[in-house]
């Protein structure tokens, strides 16, 4: 099941189901959707902020999400 992940100013970056390692990414008008393997990773670069959403198992996903350095 989808659900949805969020970066460190509490936007929805992208829904992920850890079972299948899916994650989809919409913004605006732009859709887009990948599978990811156990250890993969998926980076999310928006305005100041990027995310890193990492599939550790076939039940979780990890979110480390920051501000870039000015």
């Amino acid at each position: 099941m989808l659900k949805p992940y969020k970066d460190c100013r509490e936007r929805c970056i992208c829904y992920a189901d850890p079972t299948t390692g899916e994650i989809r990414h919409e913004y605006k008008r732009e859709k887009t959707s990948t599978q990811i393997p156990i250890g993969g990773k998926y980076r999310v670069e928006r305005d100041d902020v990027i995310t890193i959403l990492t599939r550790v198992s076939d039940q979780e996903f990890t979110v480390n999400s920051y501000r870039k350095a000015a």
